[in-house]
């Protein structure tokens, strides 16, 4: 049995398996992903938002050295903190 039997397909994204736990959005009739996932995709990764210079610049890594999904659900939980307008304007000034 793939992955794609156990869930609903695979994220777009992250290249995880989509359960049926999560929550999703279709991209596509053919594709979908994480809600987290793609919302990383469109502010960043947490290494962005952490220390842009350190991360993206230095090391070329937006995710801070974590998985995309990892990185995403940090992201998702900064926006649950701060707001997505705090979020998209402090990516927006880096």
């Amino acid at each position: 049995m793939s992955d794609a039997q156990v869930g609903w397909g695979i994220c777009a994204f992250c290249n995880e398996v989509v359960d049926h736990a999560d929550t999703w959005v279709g991209l596509n009739p053919a594709q979908l992903g994480h809600q987290e996932c793609a919302l990383r995709s469109v502010l960043g990764g947490i290494g962005h938002h952490l220390a842009h210079d350190y991360w993206c610049t230095e090391h070329g890594d937006p995710d801070a050295g974590l998985t995309y999904r990892q990185s995403a659900k940090l992201v998702k939980l900064l926006v649950e903190l701060l707001g997505v307008d705090e979020v998209s304007a402090r990516a927006v000034a880096t």
